[in-house]
């Protein structure tokens, strides 16, 4: 499994660029930093449809490419690419913006010493800069020494442009360093990841960025929306920098499987009744309490609404949160994970028959909705739709270590700093999020097929490895992880929730349907055989 590594800061290229208008973000609501935690305040406008403020997409798919890319080509045409302002310009912005947020008053801003901007990487999505800050002082703001702000453009995702901020002190403090997130399209929903990042904090373990400041409006010097968090410490996996994985000594790596597989159960011990997106409650000022939403419908042409479901079935209902939750001893239908596939493939096809009626008769995407719908069922059938148990996923996670933040520390010992990217973390039956991380004992390996991931591997050192993480994880993780029936529930839970957007989609779905019919027939002829044989012995 060969992942391009993360390539150096670029330098600027000479490419000339009309300057951009930053889109109109959503006004919802923006945090109002006040020296200690972030608040809520109002708005100056009200806030808009949520059907204007969808993301464009609910569930990040991943590509054909290998996951273990980090598109390392974004960042040097992303400015072209996606029509954003040059980072020359931008940084004055971003300069702007830090004057805004960390001047103790008008007076003191004025005597400020000239910031450094820096330009960082961007990825496809989300457009990033660099700021260093000092640790903010706690005294009256009138005497609170200048700041100097350094601007770094860092590697950014597919979603969001990523700017890295450093703030630096006259005193003598350590600097605080952060980041700086910007969505790159106007209907992004930064307020989801946000929600994410807080219910992860508050319900786990787990080492995640803490938000310091957040504008979901466009009434910023920035023009858009934009999401502020500490800086993890360390690298990502997938760097050049000292953590490279493969560069790591056999003993980092054990215990980078043995804290990975730790991660994964914390994870899974979060349970609720159903799937869904999770979001902060609407309806209150506390960001503790969250909601648990169905899967937005959503296709290359963005949102898709679908009148009236909400008030007339259940299982599209808006739920809270409810901390400690256990399944009961029977699932009622509507909770079930058979229940929820065939709802959400009825969801897609209901969506393409009211762009026309009629294309019932002939419509391709129809009939390929009907067949994976004949594959929950048969799948259910068998028991191969889990135990109706949802769990929180992450879903670009197992598969792109370039979303695991490690350090190493002077004696050599290894642990994990951070985990990013939780746009695609969702409540998903928990076969979900079981896709084994083969990556972990067979980096080198140029394919990714998962029907390859239980193979003992050849070097004595990676079966090393792949035994540690298989013993912490344990083997209700390993049933769902190596099984070839779950390998495919998967991808019908992809498929499921993210819809039929291409033709390599309906490529790819063929091939789960030709895989899983011989799996059917091969399980009904031996249950036909066991029938036989009990059937004869009764006899």
């Amino acid at each position: 499994m060969s992942f391009p590594a993360a390539e150096p800061p670029l330098t600027e290229t000479a490419v000339e660029e009309p300057p951009q208008q930053a889109p109109s973000a959503p006004t919802w609501h923006s945090i109002k930093p006040d020296g200690v935690s972030p608040r809520f305040f109002d708005a100056s406008e009200e806030p808009p449809s949520k059907t204007s403020i969808m993301s464009p997409g609910s569930v990040k798919v991943e590509s054909s490419q290998s996951k273990k890319s980090n598109n390392s080509n974004i960042s040097f045409t992303s400015t072209v690419e996606y029509n954003q302002t040059p980072f020359e310009q931008y940084k004055l912005q971003v300069k702007e913006l830090c004057h805004l947020l960390w001047n103790p008053s008008p007076e003191v801003s004025q005597d400020l010493k000239k910031p450094r901007i820096e330009r960082l990487f961007g990825g496809a999505n989300n457009r990033v800069t660099g700021i260093l800050l000092g640790k903010r002082n706690r005294s009256a703001r009138p005497s609170a020494p200048p700041k100097e702000f350094l601007i770094d453009r860092l590697h950014g995702g597919g979603f969001n442009r990523i700017i890295g901020i450093t703030i630096e002190h006259s005193t003598g403090e350590d600097p605080t360093k952060l980041i700086l997130r910007v969505p790159r399209f106007e209907d992004t929903r930064p307020d989801r990841e946000v929600a994410v990042l807080r219910f992860i904090r508050r319900h786990t373990p787990i080492p995640v960025p803490e938000v310091k400041y957040m504008d979901f409006t466009s009434n910023n010097p920035l023009k858009q929306c934009y999401v502020i968090q500490n800086r993890i410490p360390g690298y990502d996996l997938q760097s050049k920098t000292p953590t490279f994985y493969p560069d790591l000594t056999h003993e980092q790596k054990c215990t980078f499987a043995r804290q990975f597989a730790l991660i994964l159960l914390d994870l899974h011990d979060i349970m609720h009744p159903f799937p869904g997106l999770i979001e902060t409650s609407a309806d209150s000022d506390n960001d503790g309490e969250f909601t648990i939403r169905p899967f937005d419908l959503e296709t290359i042409s963005g949102y898709q609404p679908e009148p009236d479901l909400n008030t007339k079935l259940p299982f599209f209902q808006v739920r809270p949160f409810v901390k400690g939750w256990e399944p009961p001893e029977k699932t009622p239908i509507e909770q079930s994970t058979y229940y929820f596939m065939i709802a959400q493939f009825g969801r897609w096809k209901a969506l393409d028959l009211r762009r026309d009626p009629a294309s019932i008769a002939w419509s391709e995407l129809s009939k390929l909705h009907d067949r994976l719908v004949t594959m929950a069922v048969q799948m259910d059938d068998l028991g191969f739709l889990g135990n109706d148990e949802n769990c929180v996923c992450h879903l670009d996670l197992v598969g792109a270590p370039r979303n695991i933040m490690a350090d190493i520390k002077p004696d050599g010992s290894l642990s994990i700093t951070g985990i990013l990217d939780w746009d695609s973390a969702v409540f998903a039956p928990s076969f979900a999020g079981c896709a084994p991380p083969m990556w972990l004992w067979a980096w080198d390996d140029e394919g990714e097929d998962e029907k390859h991931a239980n193979e003992t591997p050849a070097n004595p050192r990676d079966q090393e490895i792949k035994t540690i993480f298989e013993e912490t994880i344990g083997d209700w993780f390993l049933h769902y992880a190596y099984k070839p029936e779950y390998r495919l529930a998967r991808e019908l839970f992809r498929f499921a929730t993210s819809g039929i957007r291409s033709s390599t989609d309906i490529e790819e779905i063929e091939e789960l349907l030709k895989e899983w019919s011989g799996i059917y027939e091969s399980r009904m002829a031996v249950n036909q055989n066991k029938a036989a044989k009990a059937e004869e012995a009764a006899s």
